[in-house]
């Protein structure tokens, strides 16, 4: 089986950093309370952090002649609208880990291409500091 072409793993890559769920809760504006302040800071620093990478995805995408794929948000997400933020963390979790899964997937496709490597390891491991950050606010008490 062919390896993927660096540039549709970049924008994978990208797609997934770009159409996220915090990025898709930052305009769906969960309902939060006293007592939440610690998690949407959470969130607000993901979300830059995110979207950060993304831009950078973007420029390599670019500085290699290819096109950006915006993509969108996967449907599913539109269940979390009115949702509050605590009773979303399980899912941010969730969601985080289908997308670390995914990330080091596009690790592996841009194996042999030194640049697309470095940098999508990088994205893996902010992603996975970004887990561990949900996972710590999931087990903290209510």
């Amino acid at each position: 089986m062919a390896k993927p072409d660096a540039i549709n793993v970049l924008n994978r890559l990208f797609e997934i950093l770009h159409r996220s769920l915090p990025t898709y809760l930052t305009d769906a504006c969960p309902w939060t309370h006293p007592g939440d302040e610690k998690a949407s800071e959470a969130l607000g620093h993901i979300v830059a952090d995110q979207r950060s990478m993304a831009g950078r995805v973007a420029e390599l995408i670019d500085a290699r002649g290819g096109r950006v794929a915006m993509g969108s948000f996967p449907m599913q997400f539109t269940d979390t609208n009115l949702l509050s933020l605590d009773y979303l963390l399980r899912e941010l979790v969730r969601c985080q880990r289908a997308d670390v899964a995914a990330i080091e997937k596009c690790v592996r496709d841009v194996s042999g291409d030194r640049e697309a490597r470095a940098l999508a390891e990088e994205v893996l491991g902010a992603e996975r500091a970004h887990l561990e950050v949900l996972e710590e606010l999931v087990k903290q008490p209510a």
